[in-house]
């Protein structure tokens, strides 16, 4: 089976992914924005939605919210209350309040990762995500952290590739020198 590829708004995709979720299907689409960095990063990963009961939601998951109709949030539960639920990015360093039940349209069932599934329900994974919850009152030292050795990882792929490049345009010319 062949995919096509289209980049479509917010506006036009969520009403059709909602209509799938309503026929009890799932969805999925690519990430985009660097508030779950490092759990999800912009334009690398992918999401399967699924439709939840909103009552089985736990603390961890993450959520599809629904803004007033408008905008889209993809984030995790970080508190259970009786009037709703509290989310936070997982590159966030503040929490983005307390959101109404009726806002929630779905649950991230699995994360596609360089063609790889993840299920988020996984204990591993459920532990990873628990870990880090628990750091939040650090979040800001790890995500600085984080960010350095993320540079530190591309000047190291580039210096690779540049030696990489050097080696092979060396020997091309000794190829051609003959």
């Amino acid at each position: 089976m062949e995919y096509e590829k289209k980049i479509v708004s917010a506006q036009d995709m969520f009403p059709v992914m909602l209509e799938l979720l309503d026929k009890k299907r799932q969805a999925s689409f690519i990430v985009t924005g660097m508030s779950m960095w490092p759990f999800l990063c912009h334009g690398r990963d992918s999401v399967i939605i699924e439709a939840c009961d909103v009552n089985r939601i736990k603390k961890g998951d993450i959520v599809l919210i629904s803004v007033l109709g408008k905008q889209y949030l993809l984030h995790r539960v970080t508190k259970i209350l009786p009037e709703g639920f509290e989310t936070t990015g997982d590159g966030n360093c503040f929490h983005d309040g307390v959101f109404p039940r009726s806002f929630v349209k779905a649950r991230v069932s699995c994360i596609i990762r360089k063609g790889k599934r993840i299920n988020c329900f996984s204990i591993p994974w459920k532990f990873i995500f628990r870990c880090w919850m628990l750091l939040f009152p650090v979040r800001n030292q790890l995500l600085f952290l984080l960010r350095e050795l993320s540079k530190i990882k591309d000047r190291c792929s580039y210096v690779m590739i540049s030696r990489l490049n050097t080696k092979d345009s060396q020997t091309w010319q000794k190829k051609n020198k003959s």
